[in-house]
C-alpha cells in the first residue's frame, strides 16, 4: 500500500499530533517560518506564533529577509487592484547561492497564474485529458474554464541549505494559494530535472527528459543513486482535514522491481502512461526521524483571518484582497537531506555534491485525490535551481609607484561563488574578505583563482589574473636665466616631452611640478621666478610626478651669480685699460683701472649718455653692493663701489644697460 506523509493543520480542535510523528505543524526550519503566512520576522499559525525572528517570502514590515524580490511591486498591484488578469513571475531577491544569516539561499521563485475566476477561464490550463505520468510532450495546454478551487493564483518555491556549505540539510519550501476555498483541492508540484517549457502559441509543451519525457533516477547495484531524475509532490487538503504530501520520483519499470535503494525506500506502486516508466513514492529511512512541515491558514472565524497575501496582492473571493482568505494558502518545508534526496549524500560516488537537482518547477492542479486523475489548471513552468553559472567579473589591478598594495576584485552577477587563490608557483593565498572575492596583493605577478559555487563544491571555473606594476618614471630637468637686468630668476621645468614616452600602460597623462629653493622658495607651476635677486643663490630641486602613476624623478642644480659671467678668464688679475668688452649701442667699457684709494673703476667710450647699474658678488653669488651709475657720452671713467671688500679677496663685477649685461668680470681686490 502506498504510503503518504501527513500534514497538520493547525486548528483550535488540535488534530491528534504524532498519529503520523514524520512532519511537524509548521514552525521554523533554516530559519525559514512554514507558517502558512508569506510575511518574514512573523509566525501566524503553527505550534508557536507572533514576532519571531525568521526569513519568509516577503518583507513587508521591511525588517527579516524577503526571498523574493519585489521590485516593481507598485506597477503589478496598480494593475491588479484596476482588474487586470495576467501571469508574471518574479526571482529570488539575491543572487544564486547567496550566504545569507547563516544559510546557502540555492535558489526562489515566484509565479502569480491566470485566473479563471476573474474573467471565467484561465488562459494556462490543460484542454485535454492530461495526467501525471503522461509523457509531458504529449500535454496540450490552452485556454479553459473550470471550478475556482481548481483555479491557481500564486505559488511559491524555495530551496536553501541550513549552513552555507553542501554538507548542512537541504530544505525545499513551497506555497501555492487557490481562487477558490471550498471543498478538497488537489495540487501538484512537478520539479523536472532537465529543461521542461511551455509554448503558449502553440498550448505544447516541451521535456529535455529522455524517459518517457522525463528523466530518470538512477542506482547502482547497492542502491546508491548515480543519477537524479525528476520528482513531485503530490498534496491534498480539505477544510478541516489534515492536507497530506505523497513524495514521488521517476523511474523505470526495472529500478522499481530491482532495486533496493540505500537513501530511501520504495513504496506502493509505480504510476505512469506507459509500462516502461512512472513515479513511485519513496519514504525516508530515518522512521520517525522529523524531516519537514507543513500547514494551511485556518481560523474558525475567517472575518478575523488576516494572512497576508504578497505585495501587489492576491486574488480571493470576489476580486482582489491584499490577505489570503482561510485557509487559501498552503505552505511546506521538506528536509530532503533526511529524506535522502540530497545530492552531497551521493559525492562518494564521484558526483558533484553541487550539481543542481532540478532545472524547472511545474504547479499544476489535480480533479481528485488519485494520483492519475486528470489535471486541471497550470502555472507556466518556472525556472528553478538550474545549474550555477559562475558568471562573476574579474576586475585586476595596476600596482604603481603611488600605490604599492592593489586589489582584485570579483563581482557576482546571477551566482554567489567562494573563491580561493594561489600564485604562479602554487603557494596558497587567503582572500581579505569572506568568501574571498576580494584578494589584497603587494606584489605583481600572476595570480589564479578558483571558484566554486559553495564549500565543499569542486571548482567550476579557473581564472588567471596578471598583476603588472607601473614604475616608468617621468624626466626632470632644471634650466635657469637671469632675467630682466638682474631683476629676477627665471626657471623652466620638466621635461615634458622626454617625460611622454611609451610604456605598456600607455603615454604621460601629465605631470606636476614640486619646486624649493633658497629662502623659502617654492612652486607648483611648471615655470616658476623669482620676485628678485636678493638670497636666490643657492641650491634649487626640482620633483617632477607623473600622474599616471604617481612615479617621480628629482632634479638638483646650484644656481650661482658666476654661471652668468660672459667674460670667462682664466686668471683674477685686473685687466688693462683699452682691452676690449661686451657692447651695446655704441657704449663700450674697455677695462678697469685701480683708483689712488685701493679701489677699482670702470674706463669706458660711448655715442651717447647711458644710464647704468653696476653690481658686486662674491663668488657664492652673495650680492655686496649695488648702485645706479652713469655713463656719458665720450671718454668716462665709473667708480665701482667695492666697499670694505677684503684685499686679495676675487669678487664678481657686472654692468646692466637696457636691461642687458654688458659686462661681467672677475676682479681680485
Amino acid at each position: 500500500m502506498k504510503q503518504t506523509i501527513t500534514l497538520f493543520l493547525f486548528v483550535l480542535s488540535c488534530f491528534p499530533f504524532g498519529a503520523i510523528g514524520q512532519l511537524s505543524n509548521g514552525g521554523k526550519y533554516a530559519n525559514f517560518g512554514v507558517d502558512a503566512d508569506t510575511k518574514s520576522n512573523w509566525m501566524k499559525y503553527g505550534l508557536v506564533t507572533g514576532p519571531v525572528a525568521s526569513d519568509d517570502w516577503f518583507a513587508p514590515s521591511l525588517t527579516g529577509n524577503n526571498v523574493i524580490d519585489t521590485s516593481n511591486a507598485a506597477s503589478y498591484l496598480s494593475q491588479l487592484q484596476g482588474g487586470s488578469n495576467f501571469s508574471f513571475y518574479k526571482r529570488m531577491s539575491a543572487p544564486l547561492y547567496s550566504k545569507i544569516g547563516g544559510r546557502l539561499w540555492l535558489d526562489a521563485v515566484y509565479g502569480r497564474d491566470y485566473s479563471a475566476a476573474a474573467s471565467s477561464k484561465d488562459s494556462t490550463a490543460f484542454t485535454i485529458a492530461c495526467k501525471n505520468g503522461d509523457d509531458p510532450n504529449n500535454w496540450q495546454g490552452g485556454v479553459k474554464p473550470f471550478t475556482s478551487k481548481d483555479d491557481l493564483i500564486d505559488v511559491y518555491a524555495h530551496m536553501r541549505r541550513d549552513g552555507v556549505t553542501v554538507n548542512d540539510s537541504l530544505w525545499l519550501f513551497t506555497g501555492v494559494s487557490t481562487a477558490g476555498v471550498n471543498g478538497s483541492r488537489y495540487l501538484d508540484i512537478e520539479l523536472y530535472k532537465n529543461n521542461f517549457s511551455y509554448n503558449s502559441t502553440t498550448g505544447k509543451f516541451t521535456s529535455a527528459g529522455t524517459s518517457a519525457g522525463h528523466t530518470e533516477w538512477l542506482f547502482d547495484v547497492m542502491g546508491n543513486i548515480i543519477q537524479t531524475g525528476d520528482m513531485i509532490l503530490a498534496v491534498s487538503y480539505t477544510s478541516g482535514m489534515a492536507p497530506t504530501v505523497d513524495v514521488r520520483i521517476w523511474v523505470s519499470q526495472s529500478t522499481y522491481s530491482t532495486v533496493v535503494p540505500a537513501d530511501f525506500s520504495f513504496t506502493g506502486l509505480l504510476d505512469g502512461s506507459t509500462p516502461a516508466y512512472g513515479y513511485v513514492s519513496v519514504v525516508s529511512n530515518t522512521g520517525s526521524t522529523a524531516f519537514g512541515a507543513g500547514i494551511a491558514n485556518y481560523s474558525t472565524t475567517a472575518a478575523q483571518d488576516t494572512t497576508y497575501s504578497t505585495p501587489w496582492g492576491t486574488y480571493s473571493g470576489a476580486g482582489w484582497s491584499s490577505q489570503y482568505q482561510t485557509l487559501q494558502f498552503i505552505e511546506l518545508g521538506l528536509n530532503l537531506t533526511r529524506m535522502g534526496l540530497d545530492p552531497a549524500l551521493y559525492s562518494t560516488l564521484g558526483s558533484n555534491p553541487c550539481q543542481s537537482l532540478f532545472s524547472d518547477i511545474f504547479f499544476t492542479s489535480r480533479a481528485s485525490s488519485s494520483f492519475t486523475a486528470q489535471m486541471h489548471d497550470f502555472m507556466t513552468p518556472l525556472t528553478f535551481v538550474s545549474p550555477p553559472v559562475l558568471d562573476y567579473t574579474l576586475k585586476p589591478d595596476t600596482l604603481r609607484c603611488n600605490k604599492n598594495v592593489g586589489t582584485i576584485q570579483i563581482t557576482n552577477h546571477t551566482t554567489i561563488g567562494t573563491y580561493s587563490w594561489q600564485t604562479l608557483g602554487g603557494a596558497t593565498i587567503s582572500g581579505s574578505n569572506a568568501d574571498s572575492s576580494q584578494l589584497t596583493i603587494t606584489k605583481p605577478g600572476t595570480y589564479i583563482v578558483s571558484a566554486s559555487p559553495a564549500d565543499g563544491c569542486p571548482a567550476t571555473r579557473t581564472d588567471t589574473v596578471v598583476i603588472p606594476i607601473d614604475t616608468f618614471r617621468p624626466k626632470a630637468s632644471i634650466a635657469v636665466s637671469l632675467v630682466g637686468n638682474f631683476s629676477y630668476l627665471q626657471f623652466w621645468g620638466g621635461n615634458v616631452a622626454a617625460s611622454n614616452y611609451p610604456t605598456p600602460f600607455g603615454g604621460s597623462q601629465g605631470l606636476t611640478w614640486a619646486w624649493s629653493g633658497p629662502s623659502g622658495f617654492s612652486s607648483t607651476i611648471q615655470n616658476p621666478r623669482t620676485v628678485d635677486t636678493t638670497g636666490v643663490w643657492g641650491k634649487y630641486q626640482l620633483i617632477v610626478t607623473e600622474k599616471r602613476n604617481g612615479c617621480k624623478d628629482t632634479a638638483v642644480q646650484t644656481v650661482s651669480v658666476v654661471d652668468f659671467v660672459v667674460l670667462s678668464l682664466g686668471d683674477t688679475t685686473v685687466k688693462p685699460a683699452g682691452e676690449p668688452s661686451s657692447r651695446v649701442s655704441g657704449l663700450q667699457i674697455t677695462g678697469l683701472a685701480r683708483n689712488g684709494a685701493g679701489g677699482v673703476r670702470l674706463i669706458a667710450n660711448a655715442d651717447a649718455d647711458y644710464p647704468a647699474t653696476v653690481a658686486i658678488y662674491s663668488l657664492s653669488g652673495q650680492a655686496l653692493q649695488r648702485r645706479n651709475v652713469q655713463f656719458t657720452k665720450g671718454p668716462s671713467t665709473v667708480e665701482v663701489p667695492v666697499g670694505n671688500a677684503q684685499s686679495g679677496s676675487i669678487q664678481v663685477i657686472a654692468v646692466m644697460v637696457k636691461g642687458q649685461v654688458v659686462y661681467v668680470q672677475k676682479i681680485m681686490l
